[in-house]
């Protein structure tokens, strides 16, 4: 073993990384398995968080630091001007969030950790300490390698981390929603979650599936582990890159799972400024001073520096993040926590949770700010529609900006977790929520669209429960597992990787019977995709010609009749198209010829297997399934280049699936694999499986990981020492794959 050698020395706002022994680094191990996943093996939860750390920078430590580096309000010390922020705001699509430096030394992201370390406990300031300790390890061990930008973190950068992701991932993101004229477009966020009971199981066993859907080599790419600690500490999930925490995960105990939901969590309050003085806003009658900061910040120019000093300001609601200035107004968010610390806590806190009990003790700590949460353990599916949320008054409209100049527009406390639209053991034997409204999480969910309150949703609901509200995951899940039946393992893995495409079943119809009525329908390239359509079974697959049709039929439909036209079909409201409409039929058989005549441009043929058109590339190239135009619920999506191909970068972000057992069984899969490294295996191996369609084991017991290592940093026989007995079991059964 090659020990660990750091000492960290502070020197403003830089972190520099010297040579001397962590004694961390002699009590931790981590093995690596056939996929390059770690499992970390610590004799003390800091050692174990140590590894984690180690074990991270093994793998992605550019991407780690270029978070920290954000968190700090230092990325254009590194990118240059550009990450300050365009206009000091700026929104990346990509990577769903609002952006740059001037942003995050505006919310303060780590200036309000330093000052508020004390408030930090003690066992979680080490657990972050350990886990910086671990990456400066690494540091020290490959200075020679690493580029001279990467100069170590403290445990103050992984808490701003993951205020960072608190706030500008969280509830950032909702408050600016608010302003208008703010020239962005927001994504769709997605994730799949859903669960059986033991009644609704073949084999009596409670079954979890997980799937996150983000791109996949953003800022929020996934990075799969193993930490183990005896009698402290065992749990396995995803964690951000640079972050410690699982945000989805599983101990021996539980597991959970988080998909986005909509909150009204955040707001934008309207101020009004003195003409007089613009430093000056009204409240409750009289004028309040604008606090103003100052901060300084290095800009990457050639091969030098450029300093520039903004301002930031702030009234008593918040951070000021727009000025009229022919108006005489301000506009400020105020975001849930704002002046808190914490963030770490609830997130360590849901990896030691034992029961349900522990878990909902989490929730409401009011530190997790938003995400549907699904939990199971051997006997109980439980799902909560979690955020925090403030008592406002009635009478304003909570969707736009308020007056902040009134009293009645202030926040009460945050709605307590009770009050939370959330599911225990429902009668149907199941849960799922793909990003649906609550009330439809399962069949006759029993939850109401206007509880706890009719501000607690951004989007506005309806007074009375609708099926519009499903997305097309939603809705192929409520109709699979709503069926009086029970599923085995193989059908809920099965289920996890589904690409049958719901618009299909209006889609197909309609150009079967536009094929009779119109001219375009005699032509014999069109009657033979009719024909291909017909005989498909609706899966978006690698080997389907039928998918390659549909795709590019959806495309040639939104050129030439608009967005609003194909979106018809791929809502829920599809069933009320005229199927006889003439109009209709001409529109759809018109828009198949288009197709035919693209892919013939494109490729030289009309006879187009999926696989051809949408890939994965990474160090190779891979044919992908679904595809996120129609919503599957295994979506492989990305950017369609000139050449007609697609080439996929987002979809599913990590993939889960757990059989609670007993014994507990997992699965899992990353989209890309464990390695930023091109010259590791696994930089692509789960990559490939991905194309397979095929799922790894997820080996947690101290027998499989020793039966399943492949390479060792660290003492080779820790675990043997930390179980005696380990040699005389044999592995636990289970195939490497599904």
């Amino acid at each position: 073993m090659r020990r660990a050698l750091v000492t960290v020395l502070v020197l403003g706002a830089a972190v520099r990384v010297l040579a001397a022994h962590d004694p961390l680094a002699d009590q931790v191990t981590i093995y690596r398995d056939e996929y390059g996943v770690p499992h970390i093996v610590g004799e003390t939860e800091e050692a174990t968080f140590f590894g984690y750390g180690y074990a991270q920078a093994q793998d992605h430590l550019e991407k780690m630091f270029l978070e920290y580096r954000d968190a700090q309000g230092r990325r254009s010390e590194i990118l240059g001007l550009g990450a300050l922020g365009d206009g000091y705001l700026r929104f990346i699509p990509y990577e769903y969030r609002w952006d740059g430096d001037y942003l995050q030394r505006l919310l303060r992201t780590k200036q309000a950790v330093v000052e508020n370390r004390d408030k930090i406990g003690p066992q979680v300031y080490r657990i972050l300490s350990s886990f910086a300790r671990g990456v400066n390890a690494y540091i020290a061990d490959h200075r020679s390698q690493i580029p001279s930008w990467i100069d170590g973190i403290e445990a103050e950068d992984v808490e701003a981390l993951e205020r960072s992701h608190y706030f500008r991932f969280y509830s950032v993101h909702e408050a600016l929603s608010k302003l208008t004229n703010l020239p962005t477009s927001f994504p769709n966020l997605g994730s799949n979650q859903f669960a059986i009971a033991p009644g609704k199981s073949a084999d009596g066993h409670v079954i979890h599936v997980e799937e996150t859907h983000m791109p996949w080599a953003n800022r929020f790419q996934n990075y799969e582990a193993h930490l183990l600690t005896p009698g402290k500490l065992d749990a396995a999930g995803i964690s951000w890159f640079g972050s410690p925490f699982f945000l989805d995960g599983l101990n021996e105990h539980i597991t959970w799972s988080a998909t986005w939901n909509m909150p009204n969590i955040s707001d934008v309050y309207e101020e009004k400024l003195n003409p007089a003085h613009p430093l000056q806003y009204l409240y409750a009658g009289t004028w309040r001073t604008i606090r103003v900061r100052f901060e300084t910040f290095r800009i990457k120019n050639g091969n030098g520096f450029r300093v520039m000093t903004l301002p930031c300001y702030y009234t008593h609601h918040g951070p000021i993040v727009k000025f009229d200035k022919e108006r005489h107004r301000a506009y400020a968010v105020k975001l849930p926590n704002f002046d808190g610390v914490n963030y770490s806590t609830p997130l360590y806190r849901l990896m030691k949770a034992r029961d349900l009990t522990e878990f909902k003790a989490v929730l409401a700590l009011h530190l997790i700010p938003r995400w549907n949460l699904l939990y199971t353990d051997t006997r109980n599916l439980y799902w909560v529609h979690n955020a925090t949320v403030a008592e406002r008054t009635p009478g304003y409209d909570w969707r736009k900006p308020v007056p902040g100049w009134l009293r009645d527009t202030e926040w009460g406390p945050y709605l307590p977790l009770s009050k939370m639209p959330q599911l225990l053991n429902p009668a149907s034997g199941f849960i799922q929520n793909c990003n649906n409204p609550p009330w439809l999480s399962t069949s006759n969910s029993g939850l109401r669209p206007l509880d706890p309150a009719p501000y607690y949703l951004l989007p506005v609901p309806k007074p009375e429960i609708s099926q519009e509200d499903l997305n097309a995951r939603g809705e192929r899940l409520l109709k699979i597992l709503g069926q009086d039946k029970k599923f085995t393992l193989d059908e809920m893995k099965a289920l996890a990787y589904d690409t049958y495409v719901v618009p299909a079943d209006v889609i197909i119809p309609l150009l079967e019977k536009s094929e009779q009525g119109s001219p375009e329908g005699a032509d014999p390239a069109v009657r033979r995709a009719i024909r291909t359509l017909n005989t498909w079974n609706r899966r978006s697959a690698a080997d389907s010609i039928a998918q390659t049709y549909l795709y590019f039929w959806a495309q040639a439909y939104r050129a030439m009749f608009s967005d609003a036209q194909l979106e018809r079909f791929l809502a829920i409201s599809r069933y009320r198209v005229d199927l006889n409409s003439t109009q209709e039929q001409r529109m759809a058989i018109a828009a198949l010829k288009e197709a035919l005549g693209r892919i013939q441009q494109l490729f030289g043929k009309t006879e187009v297997t999926w696989g051809e058109v949408n890939v994965v590339e990474r160090g190779g190239t891979w044919p992908m399934d679904g595809t996120g135009v129609f919503d599957v619920l295994h979506p492989d999506d990305g950017v369609q280049g000139k050449d007609g191909r697609i080439r996929c970068n987002d979809g599913w972000g990590h993939m889960l699936v757990v059989d609670e057992g007993p014994p507990k069984r997992e699965w899992s899969l990353l989209p890309y694999g464990e390695s930023e490294d091109p010259a590791s295996p696994h930089f692509n191996d789960m990559a490939k499986l991905h194309s397979q369609r095929k799922m790894k084991r997820l080996w947690l017991t101290p027998e499989e990981i020793l039966a399943h290592t492949e390479s060792v940093w660290g003492i080779k026989d820790r675990l043997k020492r930390l179980y005696p007995s380990l040699g005389a079991a044999p592995p636990r059964p289970g195939n490497r794959l599904n």
